[in-house]
């Protein structure tokens, strides 16, 4: 279909140009203002429950159409090998291999615009969405559940919502480019960011994303993510491969709704993945896997503020995960960082490389358990780059964060060169400016993306970068040995001090305590040193 000159915009109803991106992005974001004024009495963390699914049967009717087009034109095509075959129509095969399903009628999205204008459209829908996954089990059981009849949500909402979605303008050509993947993706992060925190748990801004998987180049194996969330990890990584179809995916998650979340994203991406429901730390769905490419990142700081911590007693002593080398690694009760680290590097293939998004407190803490293994890490050479970067970047914490690069490679080969002794330092605390439209959220550019990835780039694949004052700097294992293996940039790099809204409390805190330490002990010096001369002067001596 050609591009038209001029689409309407779902919200305004006014003109916007329909096939650059900019465009794109003003209508998902008046997509996502309209579906708002449409919550009613929902709650807010609960909106995506009944708004999400909703994209996702337009999704299954927008492939479907469009694939029985393109059939009903081959079919048409004296040329081609379908002339004639009109059973084509109704081959499941023929549209599995485009990644869209036969659509049962009463689910079509014209059937279900009718539906939408009924008194009952609740029952209705939910009987569409029961249909659908007794059609496709394989693919949709557990991914639709029947929510609607039962909710507080109105006819009268649930009406405007499905009329939202069945705008033209997702009908229309917009350069290649996917509205509706590119609608479920931000209708996400909106999400997210409105839920705070718990929002952080199931969604990872699109810069670090898009950071991580620049950094780490997959581009063919088996990629891993055992906190997947969204599976925003997975998204990207096809994107950066521009869908070679060499890729595998594998994941895991706590959470019911947001598995279903994942899952639902990747069939919108038309990807396959192997996502499975359960908690990681006890119960390791992928226990036996190794991957060439890790991507995750965990909930900050897990356990830190619970009363009985992460679980950290349900490991068993004998759990492999827990061994480096010869070495038995200890787990701190009340915070998982180490766990998840442990579990990243347990579940690299040799060769492998796993890239993740830890709190900043990780790189210099203290605590003996977690010191303990950040020392083993380093002394037994897992430690390929540190990248820290600024806070804000999540819109649900302030925290900075830092980006963990650990290989099982890096002896070199496959393209890769020898980095053993040395370790990748990059400071990015001044990178990354706020979001328009937002007053407390940052995003690094695609500028400031390619300036790290490159960097990481050049110290894997051909030399050690120049070290650049304040940014980057490769530092020798008896360098870091030599800072009581802290890994944070700056310490490196030559940034000047660091501003304390810099610094989180959980780095300053520690920092402060042994201050405070030096500076009694330094009084209680000076005291005995006055003390004794007052002696010698009351003596007379």
């Amino acid at each position: 279909m050609a591009r038209p000159k001029k689409v309407t915009t779902a919200a305004t109803g006014e003109p916007s140009s329909g096939g650059a991106s900019g465009s794109i992005a003003d209508l998902t974001k008046e997509l996502w203002q309209a579906a708002v004024t449409l919550r009613g009495s929902i709650e807010p963390a609960d909106y995506k429950r009944y708004v999400l699914p909703i994209i996702f049967l337009r999704f299954l009717s927008l492939r479907y159409e469009r694939r029985r087009s393109e059939l009903e034109g081959l079919i048409a095509d004296k040329k081609s090998e379908y002339h004639g075959d009109k059973k084509a129509l109704d081959d499941p095969d023929e549209y599995r291999s485009a990644g869209a399903f036969i659509v049962p009628q009463e689910a079509r999205w014209e059937n279900i615009r009718k539906a939408a204008q009924a008194d009952d459209i609740k029952v209705k829908l939910d009987k569409v969405l029961e249909m659908l996954e007794r059609k496709y089990p394989d693919k949709l059981r557990g991914l639709l559940p029947t929510i609607y009849a039962g909710s507080n949500m109105s006819a009268d909402n649930l009406r405007g919502l499905v009329n939202l979605f069945s705008k033209d303008v997702f009908t229309l050509d917009h350069g290649g480019e996917d509205l509706i993947g590119r609608v479920y993706e931000y209708f996400i992060g909106e999400f997210a960011s409105s839920e705070g925190k718990r929002g952080g748990e199931y969604f990872t801004p699109a810069s670090i994303v898009k950071t991580l998987v620049a950094m780490l180049e997959p581009t063919k194996g088996l990629v891993l993510d055992p906190c997947c969330g969204s599976g925003g990890m997975f998204v990207q990584s096809d994107l950066f491969t521009k869908h070679n179809n060499q890729l595998s995916f594998f994941g895991q998650e706590s959470k019911d709704f947001t598995y279903r979340l994942c899952r639902m994203n990747l069939f919108i991406h038309g990807l396959d993945g192997n996502i499975q429901l359960g908690n990681s730390y006890t119960d390791d769905k992928h226990a036996t896997l190794k991957a060439d490419y890790i991507l995750a990142n965990p909930p900050f700081n897990d356990g830190a503020k619970g009363e009985n911590g992460w679980g950290a007693n349900k490991i068993a002593d004998k759990d492999s995960r827990l061994v480096l080398g010869n070495e038995r690694m200890p787990l701190s009760p009340r915070n998982a960082n180490t766990m998840w680290i442990l579990h990243f590097l347990s579940h690299l293939k040799e060769g492998g490389t796993a890239g993740f998004v830890m709190a900043t407190g990780e790189l210099s803490n203290s605590e003996t358990a977690r010191l303990e293994v950040r020392k083993a890490l380093v002394e037994q050479d897992y430690v390929d780059c540190i990248v820290q970067l600024t806070g804000q970047l999540f819109a649900n914490t302030q925290i900075p964060c830092a980006l963990w690069f650990l290989s099982r490679g890096r002896k070199g080969g496959n393209g890769f060169r020898k980095r053993t002794g040395e370790v990748l330092f990059i400071d990015g605390r001044k990178l990354g400016t706020l979001i328009p439209g937002s007053r407390k959220q940052k995003q690094l550019s695609s500028e400031e993306v390619e300036r790290i990835a490159s960097t990481y780039r050049q110290f894997r694949r051909k030399s050690n970068p120049n070290e650049i004052p304040g940014f980057c700097k490769v530092a020798s294992l008896d360098e870091i040995c030599s800072y009581r293996y802290a890994l944070a940039p700056g310490r490196y790099v030559g940034s000047a001090a660091l501003d304390e809204e810099d610094e989180t409390f959980e780095d300053r805190y520690p920092r402060l305590i042994d201050s405070l330490k030096s500076e009694f002990a330094e009084a209680a010096r000076l005291s005995e040193a006055i003390s004794k001369q007052l002696a010698g002067v009351s003596n007379g001596t």
